[in-house]
């Protein structure tokens, strides 16, 4: 089913409902975004603004030239921030839930900030900005085709600390999540005004923190939302370290899984039913990043202990950690039940973490830090529609 939706303009929330009715649970948040790429490959899409997790996404469906219409997401969002420093003289901070991403803390946005963009406002102010950007290559061979993204991006300021938002949706059909840190830095112990990363006489470094980020994703492929499953692929090299046998198993109940890159592990959530036209079921694979800094738990918390977290859904668990809901549990590790995802509404949890050493070069202004993952069609077609 498509839905008609003028490129890069808003519906309103009521006509949009009215066009989903057929669609199970296509519920959407707020306003709704089309892109139209002039291969003719499109993306669709709601956003709202939430007071704790800011840019919130739902309904997002992508459609390859010439291909089937249909949709990934069922909502998305970074659903929880915990900021901490390396000496412990401050208590960590859960930024998502005890400051917010959205409300005041949200940044309203200038022609400035969105340059060759478009400003879409929430409340009566712009919040977020568009954009359509050059992605290089999307292939090169004997010929070669350029490709492009379309990038939407807010921006959340919360004391000297800036938080940016930003979804990239690839031509191809690729998903970038991403959070940029800027701002300023914190001062250098209790009672001085220095910024920067002094670095003195005894090789002392002060400022350094640590950041934790924890996205939600619901996936709900295609038209029925609660059948879809988690594969997950490793590659293992033999004793020899000469060749690598592929294992790919079925993950039964809701678990918590680390990333491995002995083995080239990796995740692929993919539809129960749904095939493409050469008979193979359509996916979308996990592309994790920033594996040096994975593992990294100094207090040793059991919901930070592992890099994925998969679950049924539950419309309490709405937060990665220090979740507030009545009669729900407090964090992604508590979600894990033994439940079944099997043919089920899945959630994927997943963990990104952000040591930040700054450098003199950061005083007084941080140069901004991206953290950013993929989420990569798998079979989604049968071949490459470009």
């Amino acid at each position: 089913m498509k839905y008609l939706i003028p490129s890069m303009t808003f519906i309103s929330l009521m006509a949009w409902q009215n066009l989903a009715m057929a669609a199970p649970n296509a519920t959407c948040q707020g306003e709704a975004l089309k892109k139209t790429f002039a291969s003719g490959a499109v993306w669709e899409f709601c956003w709202t603004i939430k007071d704790q997790e800011g840019l919130v996404l739902s309904q997002v469906h992508y459609q390859a030239p010439g291909t089937t219409y249909r949709r990934v997401l069922g909502e998305a969002s970074l659903s929880q921030i915990e900021a901490e420093f390396d000496d412990g003289a401050i208590d960590p901070k859960f930024v998502t839930t005890q400051l917010g991403l959205g409300g005041n803390n949200m940044l309203a946005q200038t022609a400035q900030d969105c340059p060759a963009g478009e400003l879409h406002a929430w409340n009566g102010r712009n919040v977020l900005c568009a954009t359509t950007q050059k992605a290089g290559y999307l292939y090169k061979y004997n010929s070669q085709r350029q490709t492009e993204r379309f990038d939407i991006s807010t921006s959340s300021q919360i004391g000297p600390r800036n938080y940016s938002l930003r979804w990239s949706f690839y031509e191809n059909g690729t998903i970038e999540p991403a959070v940029g840190l800027s701002g300023i830095l914190p001062a250098v112990g209790e009672s001085t005004a220095e910024y920067g990363w002094p670095v003195g006489a005894n090789g002392q470094i002060g400022s350094s923190f640590m950041d934790h980020y924890l996205w939600r994703l619901d996936f709900d492929l295609d038209d029925d939302p609660s059948n879809d499953l988690i594969e997950e692929i490793n590659s293992v090299p033999t004793a020899d370290r000469l060749r690598k046998t592929k294992t790919l198993n079925v993950l039964g109940t809701e678990t918590a899984r680390s990333l491995n890159p002995e083995t080239k592990r990796f995740w692929r959530v993919r539809d129960g039913d749904s095939r493409n036209q050469a008979g193979y079921f359509i996916s979308y694979e996990l592309v994790p990043s920033n594996y040096d800094q994975s593992r990294a738990n100094n207090r040793n918390q059991a919901w930070l202990a592992n890099d994925v977290y998969f679950t049924t859904y539950n419309a309490c668990e709405r937060f990665a950690a220090n979740n507030p809901s009545t009669n729900c549990s407090e964090n992604a590790a508590q979600f894990v039940s033994g439940q079944s995802i099997n043919r089920q509404d899945v959630v994927l949890w997943y963990k990104q973490n952000n040591h930040y050493l700054p450098r003199s070069e950061d005083s007084n202004r941080m140069g901004i830090r991206w953290s950013s993952f993929k989420l990569l069609p798998r079979d989604w077609n049968a071949q490459n529609p470009f």
